[in-house]
């Protein structure tokens, strides 16, 4: 400020500027790593192979916090522990920044966004996780506790079933007929919740004596197995002898045998079959006289109280013509028993009610029945077993688990049912899972229930604490007209402890079992048997989350009066039940017998009259016996009773059968998975599969489609008689087709003996002589890179399959032979006007050894708006692509193609590495030669300030030729890879051969040059400077890599000493060789540049000493920018760029050098365009890299004169 009255003003100005010393050198490394791997220093995932922070720079600082950023380097192995050497997906980048870590305080990372481990070769298609919290029931490990009845033997046989898991092998729950052979049992291990007497729902099934399948403990189940057997083989009956066949104790019916001659017990079989009962029917097996009966409902599988059959009465020898003893026999129907060890029926002859042979006993728990089911956890990446228990109903679960009623289960345990509520044998096994802790609170699905059909009487059963069984009834009374408030009151009026209810704010309604426990709802009309829609209007329906079917309403009893009959009796009356569907009745307790009846009459009794539907639960009844005309007794002909189930409010919940989501189960031999999720990779390794298709007549076709002409070009004037199987692939020229015919003209071979230039494709066709002569018939290689004359072949995604139906991730993938004779293409087929006719065509989508990627969605209106698309629109699309000649990359090219991509995208898009404050001097993207142009772009983003340390490919053999034709890009690659070189740069050294080093799992593994010299350029600068030459015996010693060679072609290593030839004709192509001298090791024996400037800058010293001084005198200058452009600014840049270049003579940097900052380079029109000007001049000091020494010869004693 100016001072107005007399004082002193001290103003301070900052004349001091001075140039920051130099940071220690750092590299900056691009690579491509697994994804996900494993953190070595914790339990977690390293953190910087996560998809989410691919892309993102990171700056480290010791080899710990690399390996726990990256995971620890890995280096893949063959199955005997060999290294491969040279993998394209081993991690060479990654060792690379941990050996230069070893003797530098920083590195930067940048990790590109490709999965190594995804580009592993299979010939099976990847798939997706699981979905954390998904259920699957492992049909390997689980046992199925089948144990068959022998009544002679008086033993059990342990029977291992058919386990069927795969839904192509059932018909709406049955087992295809294909499947297994007769006396085979199988079990559906596919979970179903149907309902329980649904003849599709058993989980246990039988293969019968007419090969079917029979559900276990069904009436054809039954009737698999005799119950009654006449012991003598084809015995002559006693005309007019007689015998009773009493069902049951009720049904009589007498049996008479019939003149000769007929007085057989074919005969005597047909006669029972005659009485029409459904239920009992005889046959002759094996000569004998055998005897079935198939009853239901009732208690008919239990142990206390079986069905049977019994002969007695008899008159004349019949008894014992059949070879019983005695007067009487008794045979029990067979059955099915559920229990455990423990609870093991006693069914031998001889016990109160012995049971037929074919009876099964399924022993529940321990060695027997044991499904194991595991839930997946995504965090751990793997399944875990959960303990499974076995209970007939939800109530004896919590009753087994849970003193305090339900609350105390933990979510997520398992329990398998059985005996369906502990009231049907027949059922499935199914299984529950527990949906949380705490109450069981369960939310109605109306929000505005209106209650207009009543007044409603229901039954409401609950299970309480410390019970296995249900309560008894309570009564729930809802008058007419009413709504959700008024269910509550209600409800709190039938005082059923444990609940509540109350209303949701969204106007549902909400019942609550607050021990956890189980609620059953019945609304039935105990005389009609139909449902009053009470809880169905509530909005608790087995559609409604925690509700599900309860106990089957068993109980009532209808009397209905005949609707209809074939003779032309009336008012027949019967009393009937409705068991699980089956009609249960006593066919001798007729209500009212009816008059005019007649045996042998069907009589049909209205399904509406029995609680169910007219037509469809309609019972139709045999009259078996009248007197004068009123029914005594009748049988069942035919008629299934409704579902009659009551509704069960639960925690114990069904899995979900149709996703893949938490709480799904499903059943498979394997663990199952997902489809691959968007982009997943798969190399396919085979190198046997390939669909071949021709451009004929405007199309794309099959390749067998049509016939071939002598040059192997399509031709309709021959019929097709190429290879069934399609191209013969092997390592040899075939001489036959693969049925031994003989080979004709189009036949194709695939030769496997040169995989590194994949695929060489031949066609057979007759080949004219040279200079005229008869033309010889042989193998014609395609040239791969011709994609425009007829001979050619084009590399593009044609097609999947024969049809757009067939799913491409779990479907079977569809055979090669298949194809051969289909033209069905996928949309994004190319087009075959574009390309000549007779042109192959390579469908890289089904065929092998290349890389896909699964695309979800990929054929949609979006993206093929005019095109008719397929009914599965996800695909397999190629995304290793072709080379720049038009032939496919395939092998481990493929592999490199994709990771040369990925690191391309990761370099080139990235902002943090052109951030000026992120400083490193030195680049390397070990093991990719390809990725040099675009750390060349990079550089000069940054403003050349650092030096890429570049490889040549680690398969270049040491030989002269193979060495000039990589440096001269003899085969015209465009751009710098495994084929050539075309990038050079000033700052950019190369460095030859490739070296061996210890991984850190210890094996010895190939590793380009960047990873020696990398390393070798940081030790250089550690003891030296970066002016001063990395090369040579005192700062060019290798000491991160035991030896030096290259890959041969059957991936070994071949270790060379670089010989002065080999040394030569490098350095003639401005690469560096590497070498090993005795007594000294290895060492770096180059310095020069990849481009040839014929300047200083050709020397690797002089190109890192200008790339240190642009960046030092860039941060020299920064601080004067903005000031006043005159002489004492001038001076005062002047002073600190001298500063720099002093400091750089006095360390053997420069030679000399001159500053001027003055009026000279200042001039007025300069100032006026607010520039400043520093010109420079500077002497590198030169490396001597040829040292000559001429000796001269002299005669004795002429040197000392003497």
């Amino acid at each position: 400020m100016a001072l107005t009255s007399p004082g002193v003003e001290v103003s301070i100005i900052d004349e001091s500027q001075y140039l920051p010393g130099a940071t220690a050198s750092i590299p900056f490394f691009l690579v491509a790593t697994a994804q996900d791997k494993a953190d070595p220093t914790s339990t977690a995932t390293a953190a910087a192979t996560t998809s989410a922070n691919a892309g993102k720079l990171y700056r480290v600082t010791s080899q710990r916090d690399l390996v726990s950023l990256y995971g620890n380097p890995f280096f893949y192995t063959a199955s005997n522990g060999t290294p491969l050497q040279g993998y394209e997906l081993n991690e060479y980048g990654l060792l690379a920044a941990y050996s230069s870590l070893g003797i530098s305080n920083q590195v930067f990372v940048l990790r590109a966004d490709v999965d190594l481990a995804s580009l592993v070769g299979s010939t099976g298609r990847p798939t997706g996780a699981p979905t954390n919290g998904s259920f699957w029931l492992n049909t390997t490990s689980s046992t199925w506790g089948i144990n068959e009845f022998n009544s002679t033997t008086g033993a059990f046989t342990t029977k291992t079933p058919v386990v069927i898991s795969d839904s192509t092998l059932v018909s709406v729950g049955t087992p295809l007929q294909s499947v297994g052979s007769i006396g085979d049992y199988a079990v559906v291990a596919i979970p179903n919740y149907r309902n329980p007497n649904n003849g599709n729902a058993p989980t246990y099934w039988y293969k019968n004596s007419t090969n079917n399948w029979v559900g276990l403990d069904t009436d054809e189940w039954m009737k698999a197995w005799p119950t009654l057997t006449a012991p003598t083989s084809n015995p002559t009956l006693t005309e007019g002898d007689t015998v009773n066949l009493v069902i049951n104790s009720t049904n009589v019916a007498t049996l008479v045998v019939a003149a000769a001659p007929n007085n057989t017990i074919n005969q005597l079989a047909a006669d029972i079959n005659a009485l029409q009962y459904n239920y009992v029917s005889a046959a002759v097996v094996n000569s004998k006289l055998e005897i079935y009966s198939a009853q239901t409902g009732g208690d008919q599988g239990s142990p206390e109280t079986p069905f049977f059959i019994r002969l007695n009465g008899a008159t004349g020898t019949i008894f014992t013509d059949l070879g019983f003893t005695g007067t009487t026999t008794t045979g029990f129907q067979p059955r099915a028993f559920w229990g455990t060890s423990a609870q093991q029926p006693l069914w031998q002859n001889g016990q109160a009610q012995p049971a037929p042979t074919g009876s099964v006993w399924v022993k529940v728990n321990g060695t027997g029945l044991q499904p194991v089911i595991s839930q997946y956890d995504s965090v751990a990446a793997s399944y875990t077993a959960k303990t499974l228990t076995f209970a007939q109903s939800d109530w004896s679960q919590i009753y087994s688990a849970d003193t305090t009623g339900g609350q105390a289960i933990p979510a997520g345990t398992v329990y398998a049912q059985y005996n369906y509520n502990g009231e049907y044998s027949a059922s499935p096994v199914y299984y529950f899972y527990r949906s949380g802790t705490g109450a069981t609170i369960i939310n109605g699905t109306n929000t505005a229930p209106d209650f207009t059909t009543g007044p409603y009487v229901a039954r409401v059963q609950i299970s309480t604490p410390g019970s296995q069984t249900l309560s008894s009834p309570y009564t729930f009374n809802l008058a007419d007209a009413t709504d959700a408030s008024d269910f509550v009151t209600a409800w709190s009026a039938a005082n059923i402890p444990y609940t509540s209810a109350s209303v949701n704010d969204d106007g549902s309604l909400q019942i609550q079992h607050t021990s956890g426990g189980v609620i059953v709802l019945d609304d039935y009309n105990s005389t009609t048997g139909v449902s009053a829609g009470l809880f169905s209007e509530a909005g608790f329906t087995t559609a409604t989350v925690g509700c599900k079917n309860g106990p089957f309403r068993d109980d009532i009893t209808f009397q209905p009066t005949q609707s209809a009959t074939t003779g032309s009796g009336a008012s027949l009356q019967i009393s009937v039940t409705n068991d699980y569907g089956y009609y249960d009745f006593d066919p001798d307790a007729v209500v009212n017998g009816g008059s005019g009846h007649a045996v042998g009459d069907q009589v049909t009794f209205l399904g509406s009259d029995l609680g169910g539907a007219t037509p469809g639960n309609d019972l139709v009844v045999t009259v078996s016996s009248v007197t004068a005309g009123v029914v005594t007794s009748y049988t069942w002909n035919s008629g299934t009773g409704a579902d009659a189930f009551t509704t069960q409010l639960s925690n114990w919940r069904e899995f979900s059968l149709t996703t893949t989501g938490a709480n799904s189960l499903t059943a498979n031999e394997g663990a199952p998975t997902a489809i691959p999720t968007n982009f997943t990779n798969w190399f396919y390794s085979s190198t046997d599969q390939l669909d071949i298709m021709i451009n004929y007549n405007g199309n794309w076709k099959g390749y067998r489609s049509q016939g071939y002409d002598s040059n192997g070009l399509p031709t309709p004037a021959v019929a097709n008689a190429t290879d069934p199987k399609g191209p013969l692939v092997s390592a040899s020229e075939p001489t036959t087709q693969s049925d031994l015919t003989a080979l004709v003209y189009g036949d194709l071979w695939l030769d496997t003996t040169d995989l590194e230039t994949y695929p060489n494709l031949y066609r057979w066709q007759s080949v004219p002589a040279v200079g005229g002569g008869s033309a010889t018939d042989k193998w014609v290689l395609i040239d791969n890179t011709d994609q425009t004359t007829p001979q050619g072949i084009l590399f593009k995604d044609a097609r999947w399959a024969t049809n757009g139906t067939t799913n491409p991730a779990n479907d079977p993938i569809p055979s090669i032979a298949s194809l051969l004779a289909s033209d069905y293409l996928d949309v994004d087929a190319p087009l075959s006007a574009n390309y000549p006719q007779g042109m192959l065509c390579w469908n890289t989508r089904r065929s092998s050894y290349n890389v896909k990627q699964y695309r979800i969605n990929y054929f949609n209106a979006d993206r093929f708006p005019t095109a008719v698309l397929p009914t599965q629109k996800d695909a397999w699309v190629t995304a290793s692509g072709d080379q720049a000649n038009g032939a496919m990359y395939a092998g481990r090219k493929a592999q490199r193609a994709m990771v040369s991509k990925a690191l391309r995208s990761a370099i080139d898009t990235n902002v943090a590495i052109r951030d000026e404050d992120n400083y490193f001097n030195l680049q390397a993207t070990p093991g990719y030669p390809e990725l040099q142009p675009n750390m060349v772009a990079l550089n000069s983003d940054r403003g050349e300030t650092s030096y890429i340390v570049g490889d040549t490919p680690m398969r270049l053999k040491d030989d002269a030729t193979e060495i000039q034709a990589w440096a001269t890009n003899a085969a015209k690659a465009v751009t710098t890879g495994e084929d050539g070189l075309v990038t050079r740069n000033t700052y950019m050294g190369l460095f030859y051969p490739s070296g061996i080093t210890s991984d850190l799992s210890g094996n010895l593994v190939a590793v380009p040059s960047s990873h020696m010299m990398t390393r070798t350029m940081l030790r250089n600068d550690n003891i030296a400077y970066p002016w001063l030459a990395p090369a040579g015996t005192r700062r060019g010693i290798i000491d991160n890599a035991t030896s030096i060679g290259y890959i041969d072609a059957e991936g070994e290593f071949n270790s060379i000493r670089t010989r002065i030839g080999i040394r030569d004709v490098l350095y003639t192509n401005f690469i560096n060789p590497m070498v090993f001298f005795t007594g000294n090791g290895l060492l770096n024996y180059g310095n020069k540049t990849s481009f040839n400037s014929s300047s200083a800058l050709d020397r690797v010293n002089v190109a890192r000493l200008i790339a240190y001084v642009r960046r030092q005198l860039i941060l020299a200058a920064r601080p004067f920018v903005f000031e006043p452009n005159d002489p004492q600014t001038r001076k005062s840049i002047k002073a600190v760029v001298e500063t720099l270049f002093q400091d750089l003579v006095s360390k053997r940097g420069l030679y000399d050098y001159s500053v001027v900052c003055d009026d000279s380079n200042n001039t007025p029109a300069r100032i006026d365009r607010n520039e400043l000007w520093i010109d420079i001049a500077v002497e590198p000091v030169k490396a001597a890299e040829f040292i000559y020494v001429p000796v001269r010869i002299f005669n004795t004693g002429e040197l000392s004169g003497s």
